[in-house]
């Protein structure tokens, strides 16, 4: 139980932010919100992430884990009922950044938490836990609001309570005795990947997130005239569902080349969504999402084990929140400029220009490895 508890805390605080999503084409409607406008509120979360991960969201020891965890829940609650109350997007605006705080604040500490208590499987569990709760908060605040009276109200409320119960049982237990590894399992061996391979991986899998979460609801809105949010909550759910599986179904390193293989996947489905401009089909997006989803899912755990594979367990903490920093830089900032690219052009032309992006990113971890790998061969040589 007490090492099921830190993972059920980080899903409820990724699903806050997820809420939005499932929600936004009415949000849209609602408040007449153009494409980059969108993209505004769903960046004001990462903008607001990255400082607090940076700054305030590095632990250098266990001890400073727990304020950290109790202070970033109290901001996921502010959040919650933030958005209950928001009758326009500046008050969304507001309440995306309580929510950037919270995620800043704990993904750092429970990450080291994580790590401590289930050991080498932790890795897995934390990036499983992350696009989980991305899963769930984006399917549920999407069913709630369709069928449910006051839409924008009730799910918010809901995870604000679980939210706030689960973290008191996070704070109640501070143990943190490291995990006893059973009799014939082996930890992991570290990675021979350059470091920067390892934040390539993560920034292609938050960018296309960032594309998925902010721009593909009222992309397909547009193409497939719908406005039916649980319908079109699917192909972000699906996403997030196929990056939770594939990190389950796969083990690391099982893909030749993993970081760069996963980000080939992450274009493939893109490309696959990228094709309902010209034939316009819901299995053909809700395809791309899948595909792409399974992409971000490896590519992210791929990432974090690189990044944190020569480090030392008391040190996790430290390097996860830094790597997610530099992830969710890179998504804010890719997904301002695919709603520029969708507000000047069409929503249309965002898509073809995440593809773009994300072949320029693959082709940087291509390069770097090979860089790396000649580098290895000549000091072998040597």
């Amino acid at each position: 139980m007490r090492a099921v508890v830190p993972g059920a805390l980080l899903v409820l605080i990724m699903a806050q932010p997820n809420l939005a999503t499932g929600m936004m084409p009415y949000y849209r409607h609602a408040w007449a919100l153009a494409p980059l406008l969108i993209t505004v509120i769903f960046a004001a979360y990462l903008f607001a992430l990255t400082p607090a991960l940076s700054f305030l969201g590095t632990p250098s020891s266990s001890a400073s884990w727990w304020w950290r965890i109790g202070v970033g829940s109290a901001f996921g609650m502010t959040a919650d009922f933030a958005m209950a109350l928001a009758h326009s997007p500046w008050l969304a605006c507001v309440a995306r950044v309580c929510a950037g705080l919270s995620v800043g604040l704990v993904t750092g500490s429970l990450a080291g938490l994580i790590l401590q208590r289930r050991g080498e499987r932790g890795r897995t569990a934390m990036a499983s836990a992350t696009v989980f709760g991305s899963a769930l908060g984006t399917f549920a605040a999407a069913v709630l609001a369709q069928y449910l009276p006051a839409p924008g109200v009730t799910v918010y409320l809901v995870n604000a309570v679980s939210l706030g119960v689960v973290a008191l049982l996070v704070l109640s237990d501070r143990d943190v005795r490291p995990v006893v590894q059973p009799r014939g399992v082996r930890t992991a061996p570290q990675s021979c990947e350059p470091a920067l391979a390892g934040y390539l991986a993560g920034i292609a899998a938050w960018v296309s997130a960032g594309l998925v979460v902010a721009l593909l609801p009222s992309y397909g809105a547009e193409l497939l005239g719908t406005h039916n949010l649980a319908l079109l909550a699917l192909p972000v759910t699906l996403y997030l569902v196929g990056a939770w599986v594939a990190q389950r179904a796969l083990t690391s390193n099982t893909l030749p080349a993993e970081p760069v293989t996963a980000q080939l996947i992450i274009l493939a489905g893109i490309a696959i969504a990228a094709a309902v401009s010209w034939f316009p089909s819901l299995p053909l997006l809700l395809c791309g999402g899948v595909i792409a989803g399974c992409g971000q899912g490896i590519a992210y755990r791929s990432g974090l084990g690189i990044i944190s594979a020569a480090t030392t367990p008391d040190q996790h903490a430290r390097v996860s929140a830094r790597f997610a920093a530099v992830a969710y830089l890179c998504a804010g900032v890719g997904t301002l400029g695919l709603g520029v690219v969708a507000t000047v052009a069409s929503m249309r032309a965002a898509v073809p220009a995440a593809i773009v992006v994300l072949a320029l990113i693959s082709a940087a971890t291509i390069f770097v490895r090979r860089r790396a790998m000649a580098r290895a061969a000549d000091s072998l040589f040597a």
